[in-house]
């Protein structure tokens, strides 16, 4: 028996480390193989009593092992049935399960009389299912017989709770999607469009109609020749990643983490292609499996519901020529309703402008007729029905997704395809592009609908000024498509439209809207999160590029919609995000004209105004004079009055106290803005920084201003800890700054012992730093771009190494999204110029990616 074991570990072993979906059936044949030698060399030793043996048991597979797909690392379930009255003992059953577990594989093995395990699976409904993939191996195959008997009784007894228990448990399922981070960290077996739902579509074959095979299931009509070689292919791909996923890990769940995704993809091979991660092609390529299996599951489910509940035919209401509304279903009679690209869009248009279903006849009709999409370019006809549906389909959006799911998008608009099920592999899009075009759409709906009106009062006033959204809503099912190129997917996906809206008959009018708000869908969050927003050359040019008032309503729609689509995290930034002010500026702007010096000045002068009534109880006229020419014009024009007159206050008490710093706190919720104001000292922004760092807070921007009296003033605005932690201690945060100017605090021991107590968060996507240096987009200073991964005491380090290389920082925007960041620092030389200096901008780079990556840029290693 030794022997045998032994053989069969190395046959195993060498299947697991294949990955190829053959591997899968050899291991079937080999398990199935050693069962029925392991049997017979127990027969054959009972020769006097061999047939007696034979006859009093018999081993079935059950479950997965009985419907023939079983992978080396799953758990193999067996049973013994067992003769009501015989001499052989039990033991035989031992023998080989502990054979089978020494060569390595997990038994699951149930035994018992044909009686006994039939009235099991009555009382445990799992057991029961997976008894319905019962096959038999080897033995007394009428004990196997007799079991399959009382197995088709039961169901035809149940088959009504059978029936509603798989539709449920189908239900339940596909609303862990409603969890973003399922998608971005799915389950093999658990996901809509997972293993176990092409489990419970065998089981509901079985149980509507006794099918016993998929293939049974196509003659019978609940299935297509197409959805089942997918079914098949996907139930194999998923059998093998799940084989792989706990060779690698040996762990015996089916969820993948980012990092083991990472692990599958190198295992099977991918390779990096045209920008895009090996774990992102790879992942792509699940997702479409997801998604092609949740297809076929709702088709087969909808097949079947109708097929069970079909009656006499009702008269119905007659919606127009050939289409008939039955039971809140769309009937289309086939020979009165012929088949044009115009009549299938249109088909569509009618189910969401009358909150129609489509019976299953007109879903087949459907499914047939899809190439003549193909000649539907420039039709004018199929586009006014193509904006109607998008028009014209509830919030929730079923209609646009049947669309997307029945190929028609794509049909329509080819470019689609090279995104479909394309994710990121970032913790900030959680969602693969598809599903991010059609939740963008449904957010759109719910603001233009109003349903963000408590909560966003303003914005909504604003979308529900839009007009017509059909233009507006075309662009968020498309913004993303430059994703197909990797980078710089926004201008490239503008590049993309023309053709597009050739094809869809859009006018020349039609087609510059959709273009503008594809190729500039991130213009207000980019210059809102990375650009100082006094930046008046900023302002010009964003307006520039905007043009018009009702574009720049639609992209403020757009950039919401589109930040409440991405996930969790990119709803924290758009609350974290001062778009709304960005919005108000280029509006004001758009309906003033472009500002100048002069506007720049009257501007100064009627905050001047405003201050004199507020201040005059403690500060004359003269004094008001003095400080506004200690005042920087951006000073006054990005800060309210409110700000300036609490930060005159600050600077009175910083002259009256001798105190080496002021500094007033504002908490909320989730956030606080931490305002500091210092006679100017050297690296007083990175010794900040460094500090609030040590107390936790997240720091999402900072505003520096160096008055003309040396004053410097400092504004952070952060992110308050996470719920569960200690609450900030506002007073130790003051004493720490206090005893770091005296000389009595080390910050770098302090930030790198901090550093390393674990509680940095998870890098999802490692990728060298990028660092660029923008001298043309300010007449006034050099804009320096930093794009790294988050960590402990970021600003710190940049802002200390900039303050070592006498750089100072008028403006530094943190921008996160999921694990990356990107800083942007409006910076200077010591002598208010712009940094130009080529010796000097090399030793900044160098530097910044020594200590953020650990080695010099590549640009210049040698330097």
């Amino acid at each position: 028996m030794q022997s045998i074991t032994e053989s069969l570990r190395k046959q195993r072993e060498l299947i697991l480390e294949e990955s190829s979906e053959q591997a899968l059936d050899r291991h079937t044949s080999l398990l199935e193989v050693a069962i029925i030698s392991l049997y017979n060399r127990l027969a054959n030793r009972l020769s006097s009593s061999s047939e007696d043996f034979r006859a009093a048991g018999a081993i079935a597979a059950i479950g997965n092992f009985g419907r023939g797909l079983s992978s080396p690392a799953q758990t193999v379930p067996l049973l013994f049935l067992l003769a009501g009255e015989t001499k052989i003992k039990h033991a035989w059953i031992e023998e080989i399960t502990d054979s089978l577990e020494d060569a390595g594989w997990t038994m699951e093995s149930s035994r018992g009389a044909v009686d006994d395990i039939a009235e099991r699976g009555k009382k445990d409904s799992p057991f029961f299912f997976k008894l319905m993939n019962l096959r038999y191996i080897s033995g007394n195959r009428s004990l196997v017989e007799q079991l399959e008997k009382e197995i088709d009784n039961h169901i035809a007894a149940n088959r009504k709770l059978f029936l509603r228990a798989l539709v449920e448990t189908v239900t339940e399922r596909r609303k862990l999607f409603e969890d973003a981070r399922n998608w971005f960290e799915p389950s093999l077996e658990e996901s809509p469009g997972g293993l176990f739902e092409i489990a419970e579509l065998r089981a509901g074959c079985r149980v509507a109609a006794n099918i016993r095979g998929l293939e049974d299931a196509i003659f019978q009509g609940y299935l297509m020749r197409q959805e089942v070689d997918f079914l098949r292919h996907a139930e194999k791909e998923f059998i093998l990643y799940l084989t792989l996923l706990r060779s690698i890990t040996g762990k015996t769940g089916s969820r993948l983490d980012v990092r083991e995704q990472e692990a599958l993809a190198r295992r099977l091979g991918y390779v990096e292609i045209s920008g895009f991660l090996p774990v992102e092609i790879f992942m792509q390529h699940v997702h479409q499996l997801f998604h092609g299996v949740s297809e076929v599951s709702r088709e087969f489910w909808e097949r079947l519901e109708e097929s069970r509940g079909a009656k006499a035919e009702e008269p119905g209401n007659r919606l127009e020529e050939g289409v008939i509304e039955r039971s809140g279903k769309i009937h289309i009679q086939t020979e009165r309703y012929p088949a044009t690209a115009h009549h299938l869009v249109h088909l569509f248009a009618l189910a969401a402008r009358h909150r129609l279903g489509l019976a299953n006849v007109t879903r087949q009709w459907v499914l047939h007729n899809r190439k003549v999409l193909d000649t539907a370019s420039g039709d004018a006809s199929v586009k006014d029905e193509f904006l109607d549906l998008l028009r014209m389909d509830s919030p929730e959006i079923p209609v646009l997704r049947r669309f997307y799911d029945y190929g028609l998008m794509t049909a329509l608009i080819p470019e689609l395809t090279s995104v479909h099920g394309l994710i990121q592999h970032d913790a900030f899009h959680l969602y693969p592009v598809q599903e991010h075009h059609l939740r963008t759409c449904m957010e759109l709906k719910k603001l233009i609908g109003g349903e963000y009106a408590a909560v966003q009062p303003d914005l909504t006033r604003v979308a529900a000024e839009v007009g017509d959204p059909s233009l507006l809503l075309l662009a968020g099912f498309l913004h993303d498509l430059g994703k197909s190129s990797s980078s710089g997917h926004a201008a490239k996906g503008g590049e993309m439209i023309p053709a597009i809206a050739k094809r869809l008959g859009l006018s020349d009018q039609e087609a510059n809207t959709v273009q503008l708000l594809v190729s500039q869908h991130l213009l207000l969050l980019d210059n809102a999160s990375m650009r100082d927003l006094a930046d008046q050359e900023m302002l010009a040019n964003a307006t520039a590029a905007v043009g018009k008032p009702e574009y720049l309503d639609q992209l403020l729609v757009l950039t919401f919609a589109d930040m409440m689509a991405t996930g969790p995290r990119g709803q924290e930034k758009w609350r974290d995000t001062p778009v709304m002010e960005l919005y108000c500026s280029i509006a004001n702007i758009l309906e003033k004209g472009e500002p100048s010096s002069r506007v720049i000045a009257e501007k100064a002068a009627r905050v001047r105004k405003q201050l004199e009534t507020r201040i005059s109880y403690f500060l004359n006229p003269e004094e008001l004079e003095a400080y506004f020419s200690q005042l920087v014009p951006r000073y006054l024009i990005s800060i309210s009055p409110e700000e300036i007159v609490k930060h005159l206050r600050m600077a009175r008490h910083l002259q009256a106290s001798g105190e080496s710093f002021a500094w007033e706190v504002s908490s909320g919720r989730d956030t606080a803005e931490i305002t500091v104001m210092s006679l100017n000292r050297q690296g007083f922004l990175a010794k900040s920084a460094g500090i609030l760092t040590l107390h936790d807070l997240n720091i999402m921007g900072a505003q520096v201003f160096a008055m003309n009296d040396e004053t410097t003033l400092l504004i952070f605005q952060c992110r308050l800890p996470e719920k569960g932690r200690t609450a900030i201690q506002w007073d130790a945060v003051r004493a720490d700054v206090d005893r770091l100017l005296a000389g009595k605090l080390a910050l770098d021991f302090r930030i790198a012992a901090r550093s390393g107590t674990g509680r940095l968060r998870r890098i999802v996507r490692e990728a060298p730093s990028k660092i660029v240096i923008d001298n043309d987009s300010s007449a006034m200073y050099t804009i320096l771009e930093v794009y790294t991964v988050d960590r402990i005491g970021l600003l710190y380090t940049i802002s200390r190494t900039l303050d070592e290389l006498q750089v100072l920082i008028s403006v530094a925007k943190i921008s996160t999204k999921g694990d990356q960041v990107a800083d942007v620092f409006y910076i200077r030389t010591d002598k208010r110029e712009k940094v130009t200096d080529p010796e000097q901008i090399r030793e900044m780079e160098n530097a910044l990616s020594y200590f953020l990556d650990g080695k010099q840029s590549e640009m210049n290693q040698n330097v």
